[in-house]
């Protein structure tokens, strides 16, 4: 939903730019990504017990990065379906059409970072990128 890079440096002579984590942690390149995750299939997909859908059973849905130094602060928004922790989604169920937000500022390791999900974490599932950035 959104890349968006907060610490362009000005190309301004002598003009120099800094910004600091909680006034002690220097950041270069910080950004601001927003994700939503979405089940459009027409199954439910089970996060949680015997029948769960999920290859990490218990271990949640994992989040995996690309591009990314450090995460700085995460979170999953505008849902009830899953709680965010240790970069894995836990939920009991996820019905299909509904969503989970995922926003977050990273520190990139140079290039646009990325999380994504790994089809391969879920039992016959097809994941599908779709870049609505700036549509």
């Amino acid at each position: 939903m959104e890349n968006t890079l907060l610490t362009q440096r000005p190309n301004v002579p002598g003009l120099a730019v800094f910004v600091k984590y909680e006034d002690t942690t220097p950041i270069e390149n910080l950004w601001r990504i927003c994700y939503m995750l979405k089940n459009t299939g027409n199954q439910n997909i089970v996060g949680e017990g015997a029948q769960s859908s999920l290859v990490t059973k218990g271990h949640g849905l994992p989040l995996y990065t690309r591009n990314i130094k450090q995460i700085i602060q995460i979170s999953a928004t505008d849902n009830s379906i899953a709680e965010l922790k240790d970069n894995a989604l836990y939920f009991k169920q996820w019905l299909p059409d509904e969503y989970i937000t995922i926003e977050a500022l990273v520190e990139s390791a140079g290039e646009k970072p990325e999380l994504y999900i790994d089809k391969r974490d879920i039992i016959n599932a097809k994941v599908i990128v779709k870049n609505n950035i700036n549509k």
